[in-house]
């Protein structure tokens, strides 16, 4: 059984590290999806391609899918509409573009469909491997983490998805429809490591993500947004959103290597 990881990225190249280093021995080909304009349509740089020498060992796997064929670039884009949003269901959609490029998969293999800071179990895949977990089409359900491994959301993530081949040709759908498709839980999925950054990199997190509504002064404010990562509080001051302070003593589902790979991210 071949697995392949598929992800779409922007910039976060600590991530990009800990993902390629924790999941090569496990995984057959990482799909990288960058876009040569934000969400916004803005231009911005190719993080991957620009850095591409840090990843020379990983080298062999990687089929890096560059999307410069946004619907909406700037100016033509209305951020009101729904124009922010297509281009993030484009560029997720342009995975496929990565799929159709492997000419060995079998009905057997599968494929993971996710963002860069979703970061699947290795463990969980492994056991996916060896047939001890049965894959159609599910959810890998996530811990779910803002700025850093002390800051812990208290329900799970449910968007990362993982798929067989036989099925992604049978439901013949958009890879962003397979990530919002309701389907069965895997346990112990993984983890989702949102905002992982200093304070520069959430503020163009928002400044350029889909949720332009949330793009206003209130949520940008340097300040304001260090003073949420100091004080382990939702970004957006959502009444629905709880996060709990962990202390990593006393977390019993932790990301493997995440003492050489993050450890600019927890204390």
């Amino acid at each position: 059984m071949k697995i392949v990881d598929c992800f779409i990225f922007y910039n976060e190249l600590d991530l990009l590290t800990y993902r390629f280093n924790l999941l090569n021995n496990i995984v057959d080909y990482f799909i990288i999806v960058e876009s040569t304009h934000t969400f916004i349509g803005k231009e911005k740089k190719l993080f991957f391609n620009e850095n591409k020498h840090l990843f020379e060992n990983f080298r062999n796997k990687i089929i890096h899918i560059i999307v410069d064929d946004f619907p909406y670039k700037y100016p033509n884009v209305n951020i009101g509409e729904n124009d922010v949003w297509n281009n993030e269901f484009f560029q997720r959609n342009a995975i496929s573009r990565g799929i159709n490029y492997i000419k060995d998969l079998s009905q057997y293999d599968v494929i993971i469909i996710s963002d860069l800071d979703e970061i699947p179990d290795p463990y969980t895949l492994d056991k996916i491997k060896k047939g001890d977990i049965i894959v159609n089409i599910n959810t890998l359900e996530m811990d779910l983490y803002y700025y850093n491994l002390n800051t812990r959301y208290q329900s799970k993530w449910l968007l990362c998805k993982i798929i067989s081949y036989k099925n992604y040709n049978e439901l013949n759908i958009s890879c962003n429809d397979i990530r919002n498709k309701q389907c069965s839980n895997i346990l112990n999925g993984g983890w989702h490591l949102s905002y992982f950054g200093d304070k520069y990199f959430i503020q163009n997190k928002i400044q350029n993500f889909s949720h332009q509504e949330l793009n206003n002064a209130n949520y940008t404010d340097l300040d304001k947004i260090e003073n949420r990562v100091k004080n382990y509080s939702d970004l957006y001051d959502r009444d629905c959103c709880k996060f709990e302070k962990i202390k990593i003593e006393n977390n019993t589902y932790l990301p493997p290597d995440y003492d050489k790979y993050l450890n600019k991210y927890y204390n």
